[in-house]
């Protein structure tokens, strides 16, 4: 059943920017601890009023879990939870038994020709990977997605972070963010090109980014931002859309980035991973291949 439009509401939405749901995760498992991860998220926030957690889905080629479940929302979910569709596309309530919902969006990351990694946030449309960077983030903004360059491993430097420093120099890409995420060392500091979008009043959205490692399947919620939305219960994700469109200084975050231990072990995992996988489909999720220089 659709859900009905509904004058515009005040709400504080906790949003994880970067989220990918593997094969290897469970679904119910997967959002118990986004929930979890959200909570805490609130507390360390010091939120003292109900609040939403978002979860900003960024699938790569291939992977349309967000396209199943709007397919198979109404009807018998198989888990606990169960999600309710809205009157947008994009967008889908996923509801626990015991009440609590989380707002998950649809949205795609995209490989660009250099290597470099682009978000299409909160949107349903599909975009080809190994287009030039400018060539994507020209497709992403004209279909009304939300454009993020987000930080990966070895990919801001020499040639491909002047790329990315030229997108934050240039009037034209104005209204794009870069992204940071849970998997990056928090001991050697922020990325250079991070201090240049906070001194061109460039935000940075902060998400989990789960990689395909089974130990990343409660990560989702642990690193986001806080966001006060006037929102349309029936259309979610263009109330959302419109809110980051107009955001101009840095939100708050909460979570972390990685200690040294988990960073080393996040590494070592995707490179034994990699070996094990068969030829047919080894490079396939470009989440693990933005961690690899």
């Amino acid at each position: 059943m659709e859900t009905r439009s509904q004058a515009p509401s005040s709400v504080s939405l906790l949003v994880d920017s970067h989220v990918h749901f593997h094969e290897l995760f469970e679904r119910d498992a997967f959002l118990d601890a986004a929930l979890a991860n959200f909570q805490k998220g609130a507390a360390e926030l010091g939120l003292d009023h109900p609040f939403l957690g978002c979860l900003l889905l960024t699938e790569a080629a291939g992977d349309h879990w967000f396209r199943r479940l709007r397919d198979r929302a109404g009807g018998g979910s198989g888990g606990r939870w169960t999600f309710e569709r809205t009157a947008e596309p994009g967008s889908l309530m996923a509801r626990h038994p015991d009440g609590e919902r989380l707002l998950l969006t649809a949205g795609r990351q995209i490989r660009t020709r250099e290597g470099l990694e682009v978000l299409a946030l909160v949107s349903s449309d599909q975009f080809p990977d190994g287009l030039p960077l400018g060539d994507t983030l020209t497709r992403v903004r004209w279909s009304g997605a939300v454009s993020v360059i987000p930080w990966g491993f070895g990919k801001w430097w020499f040639y491909r972070g002047g790329l990315v420093e030229a997108v934050l120099r240039r009037p034209q890409w104005r209204g794009i963010f870069l992204g940071d995420n849970a998997g990056r060392l928090s001991m050697v500091g922020r990325p250079w090109l991070f201090r240049q979008a906070a001194a061109r009043g460039v935000p940075v959205l902060p998400g989990s980014d789960p990689l395909p490692l089974a130990e990343h399947a409660g990560r989702a919620g642990s690193y986001g931002f806080l966001l006060q939305v006037e929102m349309e219960e029936g259309r979610p994700a263009e109330s959302l859309r419109r809110r980051l469109r107009s955001l101009g200084v840095q939100p708050r975050t909460f979570g972390r980035c990685s200690s040294p231990l988990e960073f080393a072990r996040a590494q070592t995992a995707l490179r034994v991973s990699r070996r094990a996988q068969p030829a047919a489909t080894a490079g396939r999720s470009t989440a693990a291949s933005q961690w690899t220089p």
